[in-house]
């Protein structure tokens, strides 16, 4: 057992270290993404999420902004209400949802109850 116990520890290290190094790149992709708000390419993911709140509303587990065709896109995850997850995929110029119809969890922010 007394054996178990470094090597453990030998496992974490490569870890460790590639946490370490993980912190370099996400630091890009967030200048990346002010300096695309700043030109007025994208929208700021908190406005997105503002903009989101009219038509799917949740709370936001995980977002990633990616490009693909040319265009700038928000992977978002989301925890809804009833506790599910769900995946939304939206235009980061725009904050619309491309594929309709929308996911059958979506349901816009309410104030007022019924």
């Amino acid at each position: 057992m007394s054996r178990l116990i470094p090597l453990c520890w030998v496992a974490l290290f490569p870890i460790t270290a590639q946490a370490n190094i993980a912190n370099v790149p996400l630091q890009a992709d967030h200048d990346i993404a002010k300096e695309l708000v700043k030109t007025g390419e994208i929208l700021s993911l908190d406005t997105t999420l503002s903009n989101l709140q009219h038509f799917c509303y949740g709370q936001l587990v995980d977002a990633h902004l990616y490009q693909k065709d040319g265009e700038w896109r928000y992977d978002l995850l989301l925890r809804t209400e009833e506790d599910t997850l769900l995946r939304l995929d939206l235009n980061a110029g725009t904050s619309q949802h491309d594929s309709q119809p929308l996911p059958e969890e979506c349901r816009p922010y309410e104030t007022t109850s019924r």
